[in-house]
């Protein structure tokens, strides 16, 4: 039987792009089961936007979208959906992007053959091609079959490098991912923790985190986006591979310390792997 799915969004400002991705989400050969939108309280017409699309295609029934009483943020407003799934998968998405026709279709196809993953990532296409905001780095994996990886637990890969938008969940490790949400304080950049690093951080750490090699939507990169927007407001905060990801591990190694819910993790001894690369810093740096 075919897995069922639910698409969450986080919606904010985002009127000139929402059309679009709402309609790749529509357009899918295999239509999720449920869509949940939460709009943060938007200034612009997305609101709008949303409700119109939903009721110019029937969608009431399956698609439920609301506007938050109170703005949370783009990270609560995800986790906040996230608590309301009950499908068999969770897509995480953007509101600016454009998603394949295939991509849930081949989502779902890769959970049903690997009952261990619990945290797919795939590839994306980049618009605009020339732009200098974001580097794909390659992921240190093991070939499980034609396309799909499993990423190891390795240091670099404690950091997400493929985002939400390209992320999706099986529901057995929702209640892992809201709990590092809420414990881990920070992500590898040293700034508050999200919900895809959340994700990522879980399945990594308990060994279900596979990698699509497949490019399953087109991924905006515009300067005016809020994480960018953020990035730049937290400029001290980004480092790359170094103090700021030392503090991250510090706050890994916090949680994990004894943890009995991640044998993976424990038994591979990596925590030990943790604690010398936090030791290669100075007290002044990590302070």
């Amino acid at each position: 039987m075919l897995l069922t799915s639910t698409v969450i969004m986080a919606t904010f400002n985002g009127s000139k792009y929402i059309h679009d991705q709402l309609q790749s989400i529509f357009n899918q050969s295999i239509l999720p089961t449920r869509v949940i939108i939460r709009d943060d309280k938007s200034s612009d017409d997305t609101a709008e936007i949303v409700n119109q699309f939903i009721d110019g295609n029937n969608l009431r029934a399956s698609w439920d979208f609301k506007v938050n009483q109170k703005r949370k943020g783009w990270r609560e407003n995800f986790i906040s959906m996230l608590r309301k799934t009950e499908t068999d998968v969770v897509f995480y998405s953007d509101q600016d992007d454009i998603w394949q026709e295939n991509k849930v279709e081949a989502t779902l196809t890769a959970f049903e053959a690997e009952e261990e993953m619990e945290v797919l990532v795939s590839d994306y296409v980049i618009i605009p091609k020339e732009q200098n905001l974001l580097v794909v780095r390659q992921l240190e994996e093991t070939p499980v079959s034609s396309q799909l990886y499993k990423v190891d637990l390795t240091l670099t890969n404690l950091a997400v490098y493929r985002p939400g938008c390209g992320m999706a969940l099986r529901k057995s490790i929702i209640d892992s991912t809201i709990e590092i949400f809420r414990r881990v304080k920070v992500d590898f950049n040293a700034v508050a923790q999200t919900h895809d690093q959340a994700a990522w951080l879980a399945a990594v750490a308990r060994g279900t985190l596979y990698h699509l090699h497949q490019p399953l939507f087109i991924r905006r990169i515009h300067p005016d986006s809020t994480w960018q927007t953020e990035k730049k407001q937290h400029k001290d905060h980004l480092y790359g591979d170094s103090l700021s990801f030392v503090v991250y591990l510090k706050a890994v190694e916090k949680f994990f310390a004894g943890n009995q819910s991640y044998p993976y993790f424990l038994q591979r001894n990596f925590q030990e792997e943790i604690k010398n690369k936090i030791r290669s810093f100075s007290v002044d740096e990590l302070s």
